[in-house]
């Protein structure tokens, strides 16, 4: 790897980032094609490339970089929930925590999606009774619904920006 300053390492980096998150996109469309031989060839292309951006050019950045590694999370746990949090997940009915369930895997999709944008969806559609459930149970939700086998996952489940869940394919 040549040895590049950090101010040229960090927008390389930032480069690379932009370029996963489009080939996330691409991904997203290659799925959607009918199941054929030709529609795999593409998602075993697709994955090489993902695969050498990060390992070819991203890695030997944060290896020289470390700092510039955003995909360690900080502070306290999304999943954490304070006194008042846990008393207004504590009378919530089985029937709310179902209901709760169905609106995170709604959200799901076969291809990877944050889990903050799952939440956050699920947040916004809800019913007013459930306006008040705090954040850090919904984080709570998928990381049950990936124990019980209904999402996969990828990265940290108690921290939502840092990991991704979808349907089992």
């Amino acid at each position: 790897m040549i040895e590049l300053g950090q101010e040229d390492a960090a927008a390389l980096y930032d480069i690379y980032e932009r370029v996963l998150k489009v080939m996330s996109e691409a991904e997203t469309v290659v799925w959607q094609l009918p199941k054929t031989p030709e529609r795999d060839q593409l998602l075993h292309a697709h994955t090489g490339v993902v695969v050498d951006i990060l390992s070819r050019l991203k890695t030997p950045l944060v290896l020289q970089y470390p700092e510039l590694d955003t995909s360690l999370p900080k502070g306290s746990p999304d999943t954490e929930l304070d006194g008042e949090e846990q008393k207004v997940v504590a009378a919530l009915s089985e029937s709310q925590i179902a209901l709760i369930d169905s609106m995170l895997l709604a959200d799901c999709a076969p291809t990877w999606r944050k889990v903050a944008r799952i939440v956050g969806t699920a947040m916004t559609r809800g019913p007013e009774e459930l306006a008040e459930v705090p954040i850090g149970f919904l984080a709570r939700r998928v990381k049950a619904l990936v124990e019980s086998g209904e999402l996969e996952s990828s990265g940290n489940l108690d921290y939502m920006r840092f990991s991704e869940v979808r349907l089992p394919r």
